[in-house]
């Protein structure tokens, strides 16, 4: 996990609400200045965002296919593999990737965790789940969460 990417605690409130599409305006009133400093803000941050997901990629040696900093998120694929892998921003969880074709949680001890995990990406997305869905395995809520994120991404 890289907490924050390296975003200060007001560029990590900035962001949060960019991704809950609170409007720049907005955002300075909050915050109690101008939207034009949110404006230069937002760059810095969408560019720190975009940075750490790529890293993220590229140490992982994952292939970038989508990539959209103001939702946190990077689809990419594992060249070796041929699958699938999302790489996320969270204020919550730093940076995670997620081998979207691979798990079997049946036989993870990490099913719980990755469940919270899973369900805090929703929330920070406004990503909406039925109590059903949010008692899947982690492996097909993943599928739930992401496709509602990621253009043409099928669950």
């Amino acid at each position: 996990m890289l907490p924050g990417a390296h975003l200060t605690d007001k560029q990590q409130t900035i962001w949060g609400m960019l991704l809950k599409d609170h409007s720049k305006a907005e955002i300075g009133r909050r915050l109690g200045v101008t939207r034009q400093a949110i404006h230069e803000a937002e760059s810095i941050v969408l560019g720190k965002v975009e940075q750490a997901l790529s890293q993220a990629a590229e140490s992982g040696m994952i292939e970038a296919r989508y990539i959209d900093p103001r939702k946190g998120i990077l689809l990419g694929l594992n060249p070796s593999t041929g699958r699938r892998v999302i790489i996320t921003f969270s204020t919550h969880n730093g940076v995670q990737t997620w081998h979207y074709e691979e798990p079997n949680c049946a036989t993870c001890n990490w099913t719980e965790r990755c469940r919270g995990r899973l369900l805090d990406e929703a929330e920070e997305r406004d990503v909406q789940l039925s109590p059903e869905e949010k008692r899947l395995p982690p492996s097909r809520l993943a599928h739930i969460i992401f496709s509602k994120v990621i253009p043409g991404l099928t669950p």
